[in-house]
Order: C-alpha cells, then structure tokens, then sequence
C-alpha cells in the first residue's frame, strides 16, 4: 500500500512553522511497510482543501490529513473532505457531551464554536483523542471503486502522535494485512460522482481571484 500526507494550516506556508508531522507520520508508515508517494501543504482555503482531497483519493490508497480538526472559522478539514466525497457531517451527541464536560472540569463553558469538533464524516470512526479536544477520524472503503482509508489528525504534534499510537497504527497494520468491507456510505453516490466530475474537469481550471472564494 502506499499513502499521501496532506498538511492543513497556512501558518505551515511561513518561514515560522515547519511541518514536522509530515516527518513523523513518514517515519511510522515506513515501518509500517507503507510507502509515502506525496506530501502536500495546504493552507487555510476550503476550495483548495476539497481540490487536494479530491487529489488524493484518486492517486492514493491512504490519505492522511494533519490540522484543520480545531474550533475555529479556519478550521476546515472536516468540512473538506466531506464536500470531497460527496458526505455529510454528523454531530456525535457523545463527543459533544465529553467536550462539555472537559469545559466544565476546567471551571470554564464551552464556547459555541467548539461543537463542531464533535462533527464525524458520514460513516467514520471518529478517534478519542486524550490529549486534546479534537477527536481524529478514520474512514476506509471504496472511492471511485478502489479500496481506499482516509485519517483525519490533529495538528499539535502532541496530540497528533498519541492518537496514531493509540489508535491509527494497530488500525493500519491490519488494513495492510487483509482486503476490509467497505461500510455503504463509501459506495459512489450521486453527490460522490459529481464531486468526481467536478475534479476531472476543475482541477486544470487556471487561478482565478474573482472565484477563488466562490
């Protein structure tokens, strides 16, 4: 199998930030025996995010995406790779409700904009995530009928490197390992085949600041 990291955050297309996910998430594939066949940075811009999703579903049977899980308004992996499959978000009333409580421990209430955290693709497996509030995701299945997994990290390295410990690489062995079902709402779909023609006839289409933020 081989895999593609995309990092989110424009903070990481600075001279201030270095991308050291990328590194360690190389690292633990190749043990894994998985090869990394492309790395990308892409910054805070949802139509960009959704084009280098969509890139790497096709080219990749592993898409690994760092950052972008956070609160805020820039936080837009979720959202991406959902519009990228052609999916809806889902609000888990169980993240919500640890989300909350972790507020309450700390003496504080939750701000509004937290609860989008607790969004989960349509048919993922959203992963707890002990050391931050932004729980990771995992999804496999078929993409344009190939076999594919797409993960959804955090971005502090923190965070990042004990969700794959606890939850991804036990995961990913296995995957490498032996062919899984893909659940249905991985299956093509009216909305998936027309993200796919969006892409096949989009993804050439010249810049263009006067629909760069449609």
């Amino acid at each position: 199998m081989n895999a593609e990291i995309i990092a989110v955050g424009s903070e990481l297309l600075t001279p201030f930030r270095m991308d050291t996910n990328s590194l360690y998430l190389t690292e633990q594939l190749n043990l894994l025996g998985i090869d990394v066949i492309f790395k990308s940075i892409v910054g805070d811009d949802f139509r960009r995010l959704v084009a280098a999703a969509q890139h790497g579903l096709f080219r990749s049977d592993i898409v690994i995406f760092s950052g972008g899980l956070g609160p805020t308004e820039d936080d837009l992996t979720r959202e991406a790779v959902a519009e990228a499959l052609g999916l809806q978000l889902q609000r888990d009333p169980d993240i919500l409700t640890k989300l909350e409580e972790r507020f309450a421990a700390r003496g504080w209430k939750m701000a509004p904009n937290n609860a989008k955290q607790a969004d989960v693709l349509a048919g993922a497996t959203a992963l707890p995530n002990p050391n931050g509030t932004a729980p990771g995701q995992w999804m496999s299945g078929k993409f344009d009928e190939r076999e594919r997994i797409i993960i959804m990290l955090p971005g502090p390295p923190f965070e990042l490197k004990g969700l794959f410990e606890n939850e991804v690489r036990e995961r990913l062995r296995a995957n490498c390992t032996s062919e899984p079902a893909p659940p249905p709402s991985m299956q093509p779909s009216a909305a998936s085949t027309k993200s796919r023609v969006w892409w096949k006839t989009n993804w050439m289409t010249p810049y263009s600041p006067a629909t760069e933020n449609p």
